[in-house]
């Protein structure tokens, strides 16, 4: 059974890595989605509940006013008028808004299917006959309807002004009302009499007409701010309107909202009546109908619950039920939006910002996990060159090892006999030995310069200086292989500011490449000149180039790394250890040049270091600011 390679492990690695990547995007997704709606639905029921504490809180405090004028059972011998200014006043002197009301009415018909207007007038504590108020009209009409629904019989009514013989108006329901047009709340009294078989019912209509200022200016505000926060904290715009063909904004937390064209709301409540959130249902058509004992609405309203007041003084009594008067369009809606604009588009914001770090995040991840693949990838091939470095070392190595252990055994074992034999010998064993001293060198040479530890002294040098150390290091070389080094070195060539012996360790390296992948031409031409370098700086080029067997275009790139070896120079059985061109390289850039390389396959390659040329003051300021 054949087992799967490393590679194939280690690409099925990397497929399984992107396809987890690829599905934790498409989970994270799909999971921000599903977040993004959970929120708004929780928003939006956070909102509205909001909005129910909003009209609870004006029903708090509507009802103080309610229950005062709310009638129990009473003397029937009372003073009316007296009472309900009693009544009257004591809830001005308890409640933080007095000038809620602005006027108290009550109006009943007689017999004769005639009607009177009285208002309460609180100085004289008397009932006075009074006409209609502008605006009462379909109000006087609404009530007129419904009284002739209610009253089965009409029975002489006695004089509301009298003080002896007023008309008994014993409490039958603890229904309110209002006219959200006036708006005025409304109370309907009436009281039932028998007279043998027969039943009369006589019916009145309290009216309170409401400031609309003290709404708008003081009571809406306070509320909204209670449970909204202040007006510059808040979340969310609030405004109190009357829809109809009289659109009328009583309060608003923001100039811009509310108004028509802009009271596109995330949610909306009706304020009186039962609580219908207004953007979940259709607009509903007038319903000209009010619940009293002894009237059934109609089925396709909600059933109403009367509330009445609690005779228990230690219980805290609820609050009233207003319903509203439908004769006409003009409900008031309690509307309220996000400061964003809408609540879904304050969660989108926040779900694209959430998804833009959470994305972030997984791209990060993925950086992260493409740099380790990478690195492992680099670390794997600088393994395997680490080993191919190890074994060409320990050859190079072993190469003048085996020679000079063989040359000392003959010289030892009396083989070698004669001067001219030792001397030839000697030689040999010298030879070796250098080129031992050399790999060694060049090996601690290399870890030094990876490690940062080598020191480099600058100073003033002649090039053809440089290049004639070079050549004259790399002379063993040179004579042993019987290649021809043709120089071209102008004589007028600036002076440099580089370390002189690590400049010719680098010309020496290249020198030796060049004899070594040279090949049958045994040519080496070294020319020096001055040229623009990159952005135009003066610079000097040292060339040093060959006609060998050249490197294949895919090398190129990597011949500067440590311990790589081209597979041509592999497989030519040329020994070298892959740290020449990398520590040439390193030392070049570190004396502020660079090292570059041209070569055509089977033509040759040449190598050139370009050193820049500096002005007096940069050179001094070099040399002093160099190590010692």
């Amino acid at each position: 059974m054949k087992l799967p390679s490393t590679n194939a492990w280690w690409y099925a690695l990397v497929a399984g890595l992107a396809i987890a990547l690829v599905l934790l995007a498409f989970l994270q997704y799909r999971s921000s989605r599903q977040i993004r709606e959970a929120t708004i639905d929780q928003m939006l029921a956070s909102l509205q509940g909001s909005l129910m504490d909003v009209r609870d809180g004006l029903e708090r405090e509507l009802s103080p006013l309610c229950r005062a004028f709310q009638i129990n059972e009473a003397d029937p011998h009372r003073n009316i008028a007296a009472d309900y200014v009693e009544d009257f006043n004591e809830w001005r002197g308890a409640s933080s808004h007095p000038d809620l009301v602005s006027g108290i009415y009550f109006w009943q018909r007689t017999d004769s299917h005639k009607s009177q207007l009285f208002q309460l007038d609180v100085n004289h504590n008397r009932l006075a006959p009074t006409d209609w108020p502008e605006g009462f009209r379909n109000l006087q009409e609404r009530l007129d309807a419904m009284s002739s629904e209610l009253e089965t019989t009409l029975t002489p009514a006695s004089d509301l002004r009298g003080s002896r013989k007023p008309v008994s108006l014993a409490p039958q329901s603890s229904s309110w009302m209002i006219d959200q047009n006036i708006p005025a709340l409304v109370h309907g009294i009436r009281e039932k009499k028998t007279q043998g078989s027969k039943e009369t019912v006589s019916l009145t209509w309290l009216i309170i007409r409401l400031n609309p200022e003290t709404l708008g200016q003081s009571i809406f505000p306070e509320i909204v701010q209670r449970y909204f926060g202040k007006q510059n904290q808040s979340t969310y715009a609030v405004a109190i309107v009357r829809k109809g063909a009289s659109p009328l904004v009583f309060y608003s937390s923001d100039d811009r909202f509310g108004v028509p064209g802009e009271d596109n709301a995330d949610a909306a409540l009706n304020l009186f009546g039962p609580p219908v959130p207004l953007l979940e249902k259709s607009r509903r058509g007038t319903q000209p109908w009010l619940a009293l004992p002894g009237v059934t609405p109609p089925t396709t309203q909600p059933n109403r619950v009367t509330i009445a007041p609690s005779a228990d003084p230690g219980i805290r009594p609820a609050p009233f039920r207003i319903d509203p008067l439908h004769y006409a369009a003009g409900d008031w809606e309690l509307l309220a939006r996000h400061q964003s604009g809408s609540v879904d588009a304050a969660v989108t914001a926040l779900h694209y910002r959430s998804l833009a770090i959470n994305f972030g995040v997984l791209l990060l991840l993925t950086a992260t996990t493409v740099l380790i693949i990478v690195t492992s990838q680099r670390a794997r091939r600088l393994a395997h060159l680490q080993m191919d470095f190890v074994a060409g070392v320990s050859h190079e190595l072993r190469t003048p090892l085996t020679g000079i252990v063989s040359a000392a055994e003959n010289i030892a074992d009396g083989v070698v006999r004669g001067e001219e034999r030792v001397t030839r010998y000697g030689a040999a064993i010298l030879m070796q030995a250098q080129q031992l001293s050399d790999l060694v060198e060049q090996i601690l040479l290399f870890a030094a310069t990876e490690k940062n530890g080598h020191r480099y002294v600058f100073q003033m040098a002649d090039v053809d200086e440089v290049i004639e150390a070079a050549i004259r290091n790399a002379s063993p070389v040179i004579r042993n292989s019987g290649s021809k080094v043709e120089k071209e070195i102008p004589a007028d060539l600036p002076q440099v500011v580089v370390d002189f012996k690590a400049l010719t360790h680098c010309l020496q390296n290249l020198i030796t490449n060049a004899i070594k992948y040279g090949g049958a031409a045994k040519w080496v031409g070294i020319r020096a000149s001055t040229a623009n370098g990159l952005n135009d700086p003066q610079e000097v080029r040292i060339t040093i180039s060959d006609k060998g067997m050249g490197i294949e275009p895919k090398d190129l790139e990597r011949i500067f790394e440590p311990f790589y070896r081209a597979e041509g120079a592999a497989s030519a059985q040329i020994h070298g250890s892959g740290l020449g061109l990398p520590l040439a390289k390193t030392m070049v850039e570190a004396m502020g040049g660079r090292l570059t390389v041209e070569s055509v396959p089977q033509k040759g390659s040449a190598f050139t270091i370009h050193l820049p040329i500096k002005s007096q003051q940069e050179a001094l300021d070099s040399l002093s600011a160099a190590p010692s």
